[in-house]
């Protein structure tokens, strides 16, 4: 990216808009480690605020329990972080090109990456870390209709076309598993003889 990473953390903060034009000529690597600062960020500070109030994620242990569970979740949070964002790239990098979106995979992984700031900024904090989420997500398709130069409806659509898939496959395999196989009859059919 073209600006350094404190220029872009804080210019996601505090004007995304402008900050998403000035980091248009980010390279894929300059996107990468950008997001590793950031999920390091987050993971640091979501390890030392459980190790005073608790659990800030919903997971079954809690990191801040020894110093190596922290290292292990700070570092199994970098590596799985990564390869999300790379996977989830190319599944919504797929998606804005059906709706017309004409940027590359490294302006999506751009995309993707700067929409984590919120996760450093207050996904840490306990009660309205949530809030991350929702910020992240409207950065995201601030990104993708920049990058892409599509509207920001079909933004929209290509941000959530991934969950309506999953939402419809999970709703077609509820359908096929209710089907009662007793109710399903099967006609024999007749054998003709000459």
């Amino acid at each position: 990216m073209s600006l350094s990473f404190i220029e872009t953390f804080r210019g996601m903060i505090a004007s995304p808009g402008e900050t998403i034009r000035k980091s248009s000529s980010g390279t894929l690597t300059d996107s990468i480690i950008y997001f590793l600062i950031v999920i390091f960020i987050y993971s640091v500070l979501t390890t030392i605020i459980e190790q005073f109030v608790g659990p800030v994620l919903p997971i079954p242990f809690s990191p801040g329990a020894d110093i190596a569970a922290a290292i292990g979740f700070i570092v199994a949070l970098v590596i799985f972080g990564t390869i999300t964002l790379l996977i989830a790239g190319a599944i919504i990098h797929i998606c804005a090109k059906i709706v017309g979106g004409k940027g590359d995979y490294t302006a999506t992984v751009r995309a993707f990456s700067l929409s984590e700031t919120p996760m450093a900024a207050i996904g840490w904090i306990p009660f309205i870390g949530f809030l991350a989420s929702i910020w992240g997500f409207i950065l995201m398709i601030l990104g993708i209709r920049e990058y892409h130069g599509i509207s920001t409806i079909r933004a929209v659509i290509a941000v959530l076309l991934p969950a309506i898939v999953i939402i419809i496959l999970a709703v077609l395999g509820l359908m096929f598993f209710m089907i009662d196989p007793t109710s399903v009859t099967v006609t024999e059919i007749p054998s003709v003889t000459v």
